[in-house]
C-alpha cells in the first residue's frame, strides 16, 4: 500500500538545489545527523561517499516508492504496534511514508543498504545497521505514538479527546489516505525544531495541534 503526504517531499533535484543554497543553515538536511555522507556532522557517517542525498533519494534507479526513494525496505511485516484500552484507532502495520524511515530507524536494514548501487555504502567505525540508541526503534512500536491510522471526523466522534482533524495546522500533515504517520510531526529535512519536529513543541504545542 502506497500512500503518501501532500507536498512533503519534493523531486530530487528540487531537494538537492535547496539543501545546496541552505548549506549554512542550521534548519537543512545538510548540518543534521540524517547527511550520513563523509562529510556529516554527526557520528554515523559514511568513509568516502560524498553525496548526501543518496541514502534516502536517487534520480536513477529508485526502489519504485516516492519520493524518488533509494534505500531498502524493512521485509518486518509483524511489527509490534502500539495498542491501548482506550485507543479508539484501528492501528494496522506501519505503511506510506512511515516505512520509509523504519527501513533505517527499525535497525534492520544496512544504512547504506541503497538501490543506485551495486554494493552497500560503507560506513565509517565498522557501521552497518542503526546502532542502538533512541535513534532505533526496534520491531517493537508498542511504545511509540501510534502511526499508519485513519484520523478523520468519525475517530474523534468516537474520541472526544482528539481535535478534529480539519482544524489541523499546516505544519501537521495527514497523508492522502487521512492517515497519521511519522511524517504528520518529523520533518526529515529540518531539524531546527529539534528531534526533527515539523514546528515548535513548547509547552506541548505540536501535541495540542492533536490532542
Amino acid at each position: 500500500m502506497r500512500t503518501y503526504f501532500r507536498n512533503t517531499f519534493l523531486p530530487l533535484t528540487v531537494v538537492c538545489l535547496a539543501l545546496t543554497a541552505r548549506n549554512g543553515r542550521a534548519d537543512s538536511v545538510v548540518n543534521s545527523v540524517h547527511n550520513l555522507s563523509a562529510s556529516g556532522p554527526g557520528t554515523l557517517k559514511a568513509t568516502s561517499e560524498k553525496n548526501s542525498c543518496v541514502f534516502c533519494h536517487t534520480v536513477h534507479k529508485s526502489t519504485g516508492e516516492h519520493p524518488l526513494w533509494n534505500h531498502a525496505l524493512s521485509g518486518i511485516t509483524n511489527y509490534v504496534v502500539y495498542s491501548s484500552a482506550t485507543l479508539q484507532a484501528v492501528v494496522g502495520q506501519p505503511n506510506g511514508s512511515s516505512r520509509l524511515c523504519l527501513s533505517c530507524h527499525d535497525g534492520t536494514v544496512a544504512l547504506g543498504m541503497v538501490n543506485s548501487h551495486t554494493a552497500p555504502i560503507q560506513m565509517a567505525n565498522g557501521v552497518t545497521t542503526m546502532p542502538a540508541g533512541p535513534s532505533n526503534l526496534g520491531t517493537d512500536l508498542s511504545g511509540d505514538h501510534p502511526i499508519s491510522f485513519v484520523y478523520d471526523a468519525a475517530l474523534v466522534a468516537k474520541d472526544s479527546t482528539l481535535n478534529d482533524p480539519s482544524t489541523l495546522n499546516s505544519k501537521v500533515k495527514l497523508d492522502q489516505s487521512s492517515q497519521m504517520q511519522c511524517a504528520s510531526c518529523h520533518n526529515a529535512h529540518d531539524n531546527k525544531y529539534g528531534n526533527f519536529l515539523v514546528m515548535d513543541n513548547t509547552a506541548a504545542a505540536l501535541c495540542l495541534v492533536c490532542h
